[in-house]
């Protein structure tokens, strides 16, 4: 506490000082009277803050734009990442088979529906399986 202070009174309920107390011990406050200079410093600034909304809401969004913009680079950077490899697989299978056009339509019709009822997890294994069954 600054050395200008001088004594006032207020009145409190005696359930308000007894959980102030608590406070007091548990923050290790001196005395009651620094944690009620503490508390009224924290409130008024509270208070003062409350104006400082209008300047925080932007603030908040135009952080919160920035990170889903970043999020979004680093996804669509993977997903062309993945897109090359996809590619490149594709174009191996391809020349090293021979697929039926017919055949082809079919298939991307096949992994079209079970893609969709998987929810896009494939396991080689099953896929093995069901090559066996219908092709």
């Amino acid at each position: 506490m600054s050395k200008n202070t001088q004594k006032y009174t207020y009145t409190m309920t005696t359930d308000q000082y007894e959980e102030m107390k608590s406070f007091v011990e548990a923050n290790g406050d001196r005395s009651v009277s620094s944690f009620v200079c503490r508390a009224v410093t924290f409130y008024m600034a509270y208070l003062k803050s409350k104006g400082a909304t209008e300047f925080l809401a932007p603030v908040i969004t135009g952080t919160i734009k920035s990170e889903i913009r970043s999020v979004e680079k680093n996804l669509s950077e993977m997903i062309f990442k993945l897109a090359v490899e996809q590619s490149m697989a594709n174009n191996i299978t391809a020349y090293c088979n021979n697929f039926d056009m017919d055949a082809f339509d079919g298939l991307r019709r096949d992994c079209e529906r079970i893609v969709a009822e998987t929810n896009g997890i494939i396991d080689l294994e099953e896929a093995f399986r069901w090559q066996e069954e219908n092709y």
